[in-house]
Order: structure tokens, then C-alpha cells, then sequence
């Protein structure tokens, strides 16, 4: 089902990963257990959205607090400082997802390698294609000759092994930082450099996931909180202030002056993201950007001369106990990210996301990333909006969020509802909207596969995208 409530809930992109989150927590576990099951799962059965070799952003709810954790990889240390290819040896960063998942293990009750078990036995016994990973087989140029001979002929239906990666799976089971030091970490490392990566041993090992303070300001009723950089999350609290600013939601949504200024402002933000925007160990994190005076004169601008790309591939879910709710991210960037692999892991391009100026590559830096996760609190109420939809992020979280607030539509609602993006050199619709631009079909996941939770006085409503092929699943 595409959403429900209870006391306990999970939505994911992806039937087999929600099925496998419920079970966890009805055997017990809590949020972070069934989180950790769900990324593992997902890791296998969605390989072009994310995966080991990709990297993973959390959020969570918890009675301590809110907590929130960044593991986007860097670049090594050898990376140069030439323009990268888009799906390059080069375009390799080091994955993070399972130092995240090394990170969250201080707040799990299961053991890890119980919360692995269905992640290991997919891997091993096989999975079926689903549609989405179907769509992205048919739709990738011939990527490596591993990746070919392991997913190049796979049609929706047909049964996947990946055994390699079932062998990674047991041993990070044991032993997390594995998968960074020691001898699986050489092994990978190895493949790496043999498929002409600049990646050395010490680029993985000195590598750790971080804590992180969330960036945020008030809309409406509401306190909107997002990753600070390297993530573009900063892009959507600006979005949303000088959308506030405007007044512009007064309008009926699908009135074609309130888009016109929507993508206007839109606009106006991925410039400041593009100058701005880079990783805070670099260059400090813009915050003037969510200021007053700042925006006010930026509302003065045409726009229109960002750079938006939006293909990418990513997964988000959210899951939530009687205590904690979490949403989180994981990604290889673009489909099958750099299309080579080592064990039947699938590496990540996230190299591709270096531009120029402060997100130049640099050795050890991170690029600017297209991650992030929108948590919002207020009316007593908290909410959660994630997506799949790269560069397009900070408007699908904007649009989504909107819509639910503004527009008094309930969370399910507002994933449901049509949206409009702007691509940088076009608007794009769903049919839905009725609005003069390139017409998509009424439900394109080319506008964002969103997952989203609402939370009120102890019970939960998890929303999937009817977009995708994914489920909310209560316990």
C-alpha cells in the first residue's frame, strides 16, 4: 500500500526492503535495527540507486535528542585537479554507507549480523528483478564488462545472484571498519587502482562517517531543519524563505504565477548553491544565504542561469518505532553509479558532482552533494520528506513540504500531488498540473521518488511514492 498508519511503520522505494524493515520491528527491534536491515536489503535488490560502494546520509528522532549523521565519501588524496569524467576510474570517491552503519550500531538491540541475514541470504540464493532495476538495466549504456556480464541481460523477473557481495556482507557482519582496514579493505582497494582509481588503503582507513548540526529555519508554524554542507540541503531552506517572503503560495498551487515564480526562485537558489556551496572544511557554510537582507535583495534577480542535473539515482526511506523515527538516504550517484565493480559491489561516480571554483576537485575533499533529508517540527506534529531526484532535491522537498502545510493536504496527499521541476534550461509537469510546459506523464518518477513520515501524539503515517514501486508497511 502506498501509505498507512500505526505505532510502528516503515516506507521504503522498494517492496522487498519495507517487508524486511516490518519484520525487524515486529521481532522487537527498534528503528535503527530495521534501518540498518532495510540499507542492506536495499543495497542488494535496487544496485543502481546505492549500495557499499555508495554513500549514505540519517536523521533521527530520537527521546535523547536529534541526531544526525553524514558519511559522503572523499575524494583520494591523488584525485588531481583535471576535470573528471562522468563515469570515470577518477570519479570514484570513498564509499561511506557502511561506516553510517557502523555509526547507528550505538543504537541498535540486535545483533548485526541478524539485522545482515536477509541482505546475506538475497545476495546469495538470489533476488528477483524488479521493475525500477529492470528500467535502469534497459536504460544504461554497456557500463563494465563485470556489470554487463552480471546485469547487462537481466529483464524484470529474472533471478540475480551476487555472491561476491553476499562474502562482503558476512564479513562486515563481524566487523564494520572491514570493509575500511585489513585485508577485505586491501582487496577492494586493489580492484580499485587494477580499473585505474587513484584510490590508496589510506584513503579508505582514515575515512570515518561524522556527526553533524543540522542547518534551519521557521515556515509558517514550523521549525524545517536540513544537512548543512557539503550537501545542498541549504538549497531548500532557502527555497522555502523566500518562497515565505513572496507570498506567492496564496495562489492556488497549480496557478501558472504561482510556478512561474516558484522556478523562479527556484533558479535563484542553485546559483547561490553552484557559488557558494562546497565542502565546510574547504570553505566555511554560507549561512547569509538564509538571511533577511541577503535574500530580499536576491528577490530582485531574474535568475535562470543555474546548472540543475537531473539524472541521478537514490533511495530513501523512512521507519519509525514508539520511541524513534528516522529517515535516511543512500546513493551511487548516477545509475550504477561508475558502473565498475570489485566483488559485485557497485562503485559509486559521486567524483562527477566536483564543478569548479570552491567544488573543485581537491585531494581528501568531498564534493557538493545532491543528499539531503528535510525534518520539520511544529503543531505538535514532526515530519520527515526524503527522495530520489539528484540535483532536483531541494525543489521536490520544497514542492512536497508545500503542499502539506500551505495547502492543508495530508502527508500522503502531498506525495501524491502533481509536481513541477525546474531542469535549468526547462520546465517539466506532470499532466496533472494542467499547466503550460514539457508534459510528463500524471505519475513520472522524473520529478522525485519521495518517501515521507508524519508523526503525531504516537502514531505514524508513512507515505511511498506512487511513483515507484514501493510500500508503507505498519507493525
Amino acid at each position: 500500500m502506498p501509505a498507512a498508519a500505526g505505532k510502528k511503520i516503515v516506507a521504503s522505494q522498494n517492496y522487498v526492503a519495507s517487508h524486511v524493515g516490518a519484520k525487524i520491528l515486529e521481532e522487537g527491534g527498534n528503528a535503527f535495527d530495521a534501518a540498518i536491515a532495510i540499507s542492506a536489503v536495499l543495497s542488494v535488490v535496487v544496485p543502481h540507486t546505492s549500495g557499499l560502494g555508495g554513500d549514505g546520509l540519517l536523521i533521527a528522532r530520537t527521546p535523547e535528542g536529534l541526531l544526525s549523521f553524514n558519511s559522503t565519501g572523499w575524494a583520494p588524496k591523488n584525485i588531481g585537479s583535471d576535470r573528471i569524467e562522468k563515469r570515470s576510474p577518477r570519479s570514484i570517491v570513498v564509499p561511506g554507507l557502511v561506516d553510517l552503519w557502523r555509526m547507528i550500531e550505538d543504537y541498535t538491540t540486535m545483533d548485526l549480523r541478524k539485522l545482515l541475514d536477509p541482505a546475506i541470504n538475497l545476495a546469495v540464493n538470489g533476488f528477483y528483478v524488479g521493475r525500477a532495476l529492470h528500467h535502469a538495466i534497459v536504460s544504461s549504456e554497456k557500463l563494465s564488462p563485470e556489470w554487463q556480464q552480471l546485469y547487462g541481460d537481466k529483464r524484470f523477473g529474472d533471478l540475480i545472484k551476487t555472491r561476491g557481495l553476499a562474502e562482503v556482507l558476512k564479513k562486515i557482519a563481524r566487523d564494520p571498519r572491514s570493509f575500511y582496514e585489513g585485508e577485505l579493505a586491501e582487496e577492494l582497494v586493489n580492484g580499485l587502482r587494477e580499473k585505474g582509481s587513484p584510490m590508496e588503503l589510506e584513503d579508505f582507513s582514515q575515512f570515518k562517517a561524522e556527526k553533524v548540526n543540522l542547518l534551519k529555519t521557521d515556515y509558517k508554524d514550523y521549525t524545517v531543519y536540513e544537512f548543512p554542507p557539503n550537501t545542498q540541503g541549504i538549497t531548500t531552506l532557502e527555497i522555502l524563505k523566500m518562497v515565505d517572503m513572496t507570498d506567492i503560495n496564496k495562489l492556488p498551487y497549480n496557478d501558472v504565477r504561482r510556478i512561474n515564480e516558484h522556478v523562479r526562485i527556484s533558479s535563484l537558489a542553485y546559483e547561490d548553491r553552484d557559488q557558494y556551496v562546497a565542502d565546510p572544511k574547504y570553505y566555511p557554510v554560507p549561512h547569509f544565504l538564509l538571511e533577511k537582507s541577503f535574500l530580499t535583495q536576491r528577490l530582485m534577480d531574474v535568475g535562470m542561469e543555474a546548472k540543475v542535473k537531473p539524472d541521478g539515482d537514490t533511495t530513501f526511506f523512512v521507519v519509525a518505532d514508539e520511541e524513534n523515527k528516522i529517515g535516511m538516504i543512500q546513493s551511487v550517484f548516477q545509475s550504477f553509479g561508475s558502473g565498475i565493480m570489485v566483488k559485485d559491489i557497485v562503485f559509486n561516480n559521486r567524483g562527477d558532482n566536483f564543478t569548479e571554483g570552491r567544488n573543485k576537485p581537491e585531494g581528501r575533499k568531498r564534493p557538493l552533494h545532491t543528499l539531503s533529508i528535510l525534518y520539520a517540527e511544529g503543531r505538535d506534529e514532526e515530519i520527515i520528506i526524503g527522495c530520489a531526484g539528484a540535483d532536483l532535491r531541494p525543489q521536490i522537498h520544497s514542492e512536497v513540504f508545500e503542499y502539506y502545510v500551505d495547502y492543508m493536504m495530508e502527508i500522503d496527499e502531498a506525495v501524491n500531488a502533481p509536481r513541477f521541476m525546474f531542469t535549468g534550461n526547462k520546465v517539466i509537469a506532470e499532466s496533472r498540473l494542467g499547466t503550460p510546459s514539457t508534459k510528463l506523464e500524471p505519475f513520472s518518477p522524473q520529478v522525485g521518488i519521495v518517501q515521507a513520515l508524519k508523526s503525531r501524539k504516537g502514531m505514524h503515517i508513512g507515505a511511498a511514492d506512487p511513483r515507484s514501486e514501493g510500500t508503507a508497511i505498519p507493525v
